[in-house]
């Protein structure tokens, strides 16, 4: 079993692609959403533990999975979790992951293959950083630092390591390639945004 563990924009989706193609003989689960099997935005009821409980007691013995921290999570996966050897995805580069989790919910494109446009947005145009946004990711990064302890960590990965990797098959290319600098002129609230960064 091959479970990624990480937060959004950290580099999660190549790595757990990347797993996916170098163990085809493992499962793949739910490789159209990107492998977040036990995300319930992906279910069909409301009852998330049970659900997740469900998924559990059927999962295959040879699968790979990936895991963002948040608090829509069942605590029954990471119960789960926490039992089994898993691959941990960070990034160092902390102000690009957040401009980067921005440009994602402005666009919804999270994960890019082949496109030439590759952060999604329109040339010459900027987006309002919402402060949920910030909000959402900060609790999830200080969620994943939290959960650490607990974790049986296999193998830690950076973002700054991925173009170290084998390329394996059809992989994922990094969508916000541009420098922080560069990137923080498509905010049109930069000056705020920059101030919710420098408070942490």
């Amino acid at each position: 079993m091959k479970i990624i563990v990480g937060t959004p924009r950290s580099g999660s989706s190549f790595v757990t692609e990347w797993y996916a193609n170098q163990y085809p003989e493992y499962q793949y689960m739910f490789p159209d959403k990107l492998g977040e099997y036990f995300h319930p935005d992906f279910f069909d009821t409301q009852d998330i533990d049970q659900e997740t409980c469900d998924r559990l007691t059927t999962l295959p013995k040879n699968c790979i999975f990936k895991l963002h921290t948040g608090k829509e999570m069942s605590k029954y996966i990471w119960d789960f979790v926490y039992t089994k050897p898993i691959i941990l995805v960070k990034r160092k580069d902390v102000l690009g992951q957040f401009i980067s989790y921005g440009i994602g919910n402005t666009t919804n494109k999270w994960v890019n293959y082949k496109a030439k446009n590759r952060n999604g947005l329109e040339p010459n145009t900027q987006f309002y950083y919402k402060k949920e946004w910030f909000d959402d990711l900060l609790n999830r990064i200080d969620e994943l630092h939290k959960r650490e302890k607990h974790l049986n960590i296999e193998r830690t990965v950076w973002f700054e390591e991925l173009n170290n990797f084998s390329n394996n098959g059809v992989l994922p290319r990094r969508q916000n390639w541009q420098s922080n600098e560069e990137k923080l002129q498509l905010i049109k609230n930069k000056t705020e945004f920059l101030s919710w960064f420098n408070d942490i």
